[in-house]
């Protein structure tokens, strides 16, 4: 909106200054008789004379190359934003109307609830879980249930580094995910904050898009739905 003000509001004043100078000299030309007209147009144009047409001219094309330069940059960003826009409205449909997404979810909240910090050990336990040999079925199922439930818990967390990138790059809009997202990605991110913090001492550059802008959107004092403190900050581990 700011942007297309800018742009009518310079449009507008191009286009009165150009007036302007055409005024200046056609008003002499339509009120002089005709001897007049020939003296304006003298066979010899005195140098000052001919410095104001050269440096009128010169204005207008410089106004008229600024306008033009203008007109494509707030053209172009417009389209850019909106195609952002776009794109973001596809990745949140798509990830929203996706059954494996959900899905990934569910398996989640089977070992590792929401509101429930995960602790680096734990996770490492039950991703790294083995059956062993003659294990009954329901020992086998439960196992299973670990395994997936760590891994999903990571699959989430790149799903929101791939948007915390998406970002950065001008890719997708920050604005529309932050409405949409921020509580959820928050809530996830507080949970598994020692889980983070552990892989990020073992590598500092695991997740840094979604602890930077983690760091971003998080709100001081938040409580969850239970009234417990949420969106606490990623501890840094040595």
């Amino acid at each position: 909106m700011i942007a297309r003000a800018f742009l009518f509001i310079f449009g507008a004043l191009l286009v009165l200054c150009t007036l302007c100078i055409f005024l200046l000299i056609l008003l002499p030309l339509a009120s002089a008789s005709l001897s007049s007209v020939y003296a304006l147009f003298p066979n010899k144009p005195s140098p000052q004379y001919t410095a104001f047409l050269t440096a009128t001219g010169t204005i207008v094309a410089a106004i008229s190359v600024v306008a033009a330069i203008l007109t494509f940059w707030f053209s172009t960003r417009a389209a850019r934003h909106a195609q952002r826009k776009q794109h973001t409205i596809t990745v949140l449909l798509e990830t929203r109307l996706s059954s494996e997404f959900q899905g990934t979810i569910e398996k989640r909240r089977a070992y590792f609830p929401e509101y429930t910090d995960v602790a680096f050990d734990d996770w490492n336990a039950a991703r790294n879980t083995m059956t062993p040999p003659g294990a009954s079925m329901d020992v086998i199922a439960e196992h299973k249930v670990r395994r997936d439930s760590a891994l999903a818990l990571t699959t989430l967390l790149n799903y929101y580094e791939f948007l915390a990138v998406g970002i950065t790059e001008g890719d997708l809009d920050e604005e529309m995910l932050k409405k949409t997202l921020r509580s959820i990605m928050c809530n996830l991110v507080d949970d598994s904050r020692h889980l983070i913090a552990g892989m990020q001492k073992i590598n500092p550059n695991t997740y840094e898009h979604l602890t930077a802008l983690y760091g971003q959107w998080r709100k001081q004092n938040a409580r969850d739905i239970n009234g417990s403190p949420n969106e606490r900050p990623i501890p840094r581990l040595r």
